[in-house]
């Protein structure tokens, strides 16, 4: 059996890795919503208060996955090779990261704007709501990864 101060860890681990997804889940969806028509200032605020609570979940998902990931190396390798749904797990995580990565420019013009007192304009607005539905649907497509993972669907190498 187990330490049970490991079982603790891993409890506290996977709770928070659940908290980091539903908060990011909102985060994005709320971020997008304000985006959807045309933003008034207000709007934008929300916005971007927004993307830091995504910004935050995003940091707690990885805090608390990545030890999870090492918790359990008999998982990730079946037959010297990672099982398809963990390696379309990876593979989606790095889609979520690159866009992230891409729209952080944009949130940045964003910003500056906002301070000198100017509305972004409705490219920026349009790109950065469509950037928030794609990771909201890779968030969501992660989520279904990584409950058919960890129920041993599709597991076979």
């Amino acid at each position: 059996m187990a330490d049970r101060g490991v079982i603790m860890l891993q409890w506290l681990l996977a709770t928070l890795h659940l908290l980091a997804l539903g908060c990011g889940l909102g985060a994005i969806a709320a971020r997008g919503r304000n985006l959807a028509d045309q933003p008034d200032a207000p709007a934008w605020q929300r916005s971007l208060r927004a993307n830091n609570w995504w910004h935050l979940a995003l940091c707690l998902w990885l805090a608390s996955g990545l030890p999870m990931l090492g918790q359990h190396p008999e998982q990730l390798w079946i037959s010297g090779r990672l099982p398809p749904v963990a390696l379309a797990k990876l593979l989606g995580c790095l889609l979520l990261f690159m866009q992230e990565w891409r729209s952080l420019s944009l949130l940045r013009q964003c910003r500056e704007r906002l301070e000198r007192g100017r509305l972004p304009a409705d490219e920026l607005r349009s790109r950065l709501y469509r950037a928030s539905r794609r990771q909201l649907a890779l968030l969501l497509l992660l989520l279904l990864l990584s409950t058919a993972w960890h129920a041993g669907l599709f597991n076979t190498p």
